[in-house]
């Protein structure tokens, strides 16, 4: 036996006299904490670490605190997925210990597991089954790292996982928002997760919470709900179970309940992320939708303004959106020339929501149809030219964005830059953009913009107006030089690259 492994035994033996086991702590602190795990990992393998865990067993805090240290340390020794291979009994006890500090150390080694490259097998059930139960943890820090090591389990756990994991919904509110969360990022994954989560009852339980009277928690099943909405097999679901009824019924009656300004952006957000799938159905069977939009707009609720933005943005993002959205006429219209005056006359966040529900009006690249094929509908690149136009009484609106993309704040300029990039994707843009004094070299100029993400950002807009045909050859051939050297090219890269040849 080596000197440090009978260093170690001695402090382990010193464990069993309760007097001696504060110093016996800290002496196997001390001597651990600057060893590296090749040095003491078979170390403590070999003598185990039984006899530390059973120093959890007293009601002192302070005692208990340095255990949870000292065992840390010890775990440190090893790989993460190690940790749980060689220690799993005492992994399991600490799991399910009344002391949050311990339940904290086993949750947080679990979650380096499963985490790691060697990740955790379904082998591991019993374990991954307890971490569970630790979802509806009343310690946050606990309860937040099951719910990410619960919603990244191996597919094969999740028959027991789900099953064991009901006896939660007994909790509190809270407890049931933890599983539900969980639920609802393992159903975004892939259509089998969100059937095993149906056949166990969770999305029945989940629409039921929809009565409830507690405002904050509804508010987060509606948030819950609208991330599960933007999968079409779930909204399949829904529809099919009668559920989208019930929540439409719910949001129709909004006008009856106290708290309407509170729940509003809640339905609008769960029937956007419909829409932005089916925006024929949703506007036809669903007036409130348009209506929850477009009121916003007419009365000026600063509260419910953001969320609107990003709503109508992403439902109009696709062709087939822009085309609802239009159809339904002049309110649609009053719309768009109040998110105009929005970017006019607002403060920098919700100017740059404006911008960026402005950019995915007009711009068509977050299709995946239009991206397939290529084809744009004439009637979509007539609307759009019109609707950019009520961005400013000028004569050409471009003028107006051209001076926001100087704007000397990053946040409204990058905003700018993306509404600029989707009047690039038209023709009609790249022309107005060709016709402005002095666009063009702004653009082309690289002393402009310092940060990153500026540079990508004009560097996409001018990657885009190089596959144009609307420059003369010199500024194409410029554009296309620009787009050679990259973002992020400048005059000193290439006096380095130079020396460095010579």
């Amino acid at each position: 036996m080596s000197e440090d492994a009978e260093i170690f035994r001695s402090y382990l033996c010193q464990l069993q006299i309760e007097e001696n086991r504060p110093v016996a702590l800290n002496e196997i602190k001390h001597f651990l904490i600057h060893k590296s795990g090749s040095e003491v990992s078979t170390m403590i393998r070999n003598s185990g670490i039984t006899k530390i865990v059973q120093c959890l067993e007293v009601s002192n805090k302070p005692m208990t605190d340095l255990t949870c240290e000292v065992l840390k340390i010890c775990f440190e020794k090893f790989d993460p997925s190690d940790v749980v291979k060689n220690f799993i009994c005492h992994i399991m006890y600490l799991l399910r210990h009344e002391i949050s500090c311990a339940r904290m150390l086993a949750v947080e080694q679990v979650y380096k597991a499963i985490t790691d490259v060697n990740s955790l097998s379904v082998q591991y059930n019993d374990l991954f089954v307890a971490v569970a139960h630790l979802v509806g943890d009343s310690e946050i820090c606990v309860s937040n790292k099951a719910i990410h090591i619960t919603s990244n389990l191996p597919f094969e756990a999740y028959a027991i996982v789900l099953e064991e994991m009901k006896i939660i919904l007994q909790y509190n509110e809270s407890s049931k928002c933890n599983v539900y969360e969980v639920i609802i990022n393992i159903s975004t994954k892939s259509y089998e997760l969100f059937e095993l989560s149906v056949q166990h009852g969770y999305f029945e339980h989940i629409v039921q919470e929809l009565d409830s009277s507690d405002i904050l928690y509804l508010l987060n099943i509606l948030e819950l709900l609208s991330r599960i909405a933007a999968k079409p097999y779930a909204i399949n679901h829904f529809v099919k179970e009668g559920s989208l009824k019930k929540i439409s019924d719910l949001a129709n009656d909004l006008s009856k309940n106290p708290f309407a300004g509170l729940l509003t952006p809640g339905y609008m957000k769960f029937f956007g992320c419909i829409a932005h799938y089916y925006p024929r159905e949703i506007f036809a069977k669903y007036p409130f939708v348009a209506d929850f939009l477009f009121n916003v707009f007419e009365n000026g609720d600063q509260t419910i303004l953001p969320v609107t933005l990003d709503t109508l943005g992403f439902i109009g993002c696709t062709i087939e959106g822009k085309l609802c959205l239009a159809a339904l006429g002049s309110k649609y219209t009053q719309a768009v020339e109040g998110i105009a005056q929005i970017i006019k006359n607002s403060p920098t966040e919700l100017k740059v929501r404006a911008l960026d529900c402005y950019a995915s009006l007009i711009g068509y690249d977050k299709d995946v149809n239009v991206v397939n094929n290529g084809q744009i509908d004439q009637r979509v690149t007539l609307m759009t030219r019109e609707w950019f136009r009520s961005l400013s009484y000028h004569p050409n609106a471009i003028e107006y964005l051209f001076e926001i993309c100087k704007n000397p704040f990053p946040d409204i300029r990058l905003a700018a830059f993306k509404l600029l990039n989707s009047v690039c994707q038209h023709r009609w843009g790249a022309e107005t953009v060709s016709q402005t004094a002095g666009f063009i070299e702004f653009l082309l100029d690289r002393s402009c913009d310092h940060s990153k993400e500026s540079k990508e950002a004009k560097y996409d807009i001018i990657k885009r107006l190089s596959t144009s045909s609307v420059f003369d050859d010199h500024i194409q051939k410029r554009l296309e030089l620009y787009v050679e050297q990259g973002p992020f090219y400048s005059e000193t890269t290439l006096e380095v690259a130079m020396e460095e040849d010579n």
